[in-house]
């Protein structure tokens, strides 16, 4: 059974790459294509529109049910998590911050988000779980205000919280902070400040 295994996964392998401190070895793949969308980001957190993710577990669940990151800057397909990301198979979703702040250098501004589709393998049909991002206010302060949100399609979430929280720093955070800092964490143009691929 497809969730079984995504389950088993998940329990076996992410933590272990994670307290590996993204030390995965996946080949990179590119295939972005540019989405439209549409509204303005609102209050980091608030999820008043579709270009903003809230915040807390119950809330984002139902935020990715309505499915409106899909109209976002998404990847084609899902693909073999890039190096270093400890994720086995993934697709990427940026909002339009994020997308209209690849080409850049600097921080993102407040209310970048990004979500995760986290796949088994490159021929399941739909994602077994989902990685959140969200930057809450324009100074990173080392992770600290970003949010992460990570669960199982059917499951509780594993993470959720700001990015100084110690479960969310060892899962998440820890990893992140990398994104940009050299060639081998910057597996896509653009990465920095938390974010490891932007999609434009």
């Amino acid at each position: 059974m497809r969730m079984s295994f995504f389950t088993t996964f998940v329990a076996r392998s992410i933590p272990a790459c994670l307290a590996a401190a993204c030390s995965s070895n996946m080949s990179p793949s590119d295939g972005q294509s540019s989405g439209s969308s549409s509204g303005s980001t609102s209050e980091a957190g608030s999820g008043t529109n579709s270009q903003t993710p809230p915040i807390g577990a119950s809330a984002v669940a139902g935020w990715l049910a309505t499915g409106a990151y899909k109209s976002w800057h998404c990847e084609t397909t899902a693909h073999a998590a890039r190096s270093p990301s400890p994720h086995n198979v993934d697709r990427i979703c940026s909002n339009d911050i994020i997308a209209s702040n690849a080409t850049a250098s600097g921080p993102w501004p407040q209310g970048a988000a990004a979500v995760k589709e986290l796949y088994a393998s490159t021929t399941d049909a739909a994602p077994g779980g989902y990685a959140v991002y969200l930057k809450t206010q324009a100074d990173s302060a080392a992770g600290a205000n970003w949010y992460y949100y990570g669960a199982l399609t059917a499951g509780g979430a594993t993470v959720d919280g700001m990015g100084n929280d110690a479960t969310v720093m060892a899962t998440c955070t820890g990893c992140h902070l990398a994104a940009g800092s050299d060639a081998a964490h910057t597996p896509s143009p653009g990465g920095r400040d938390e974010v490891y691929t932007p999609v434009h």
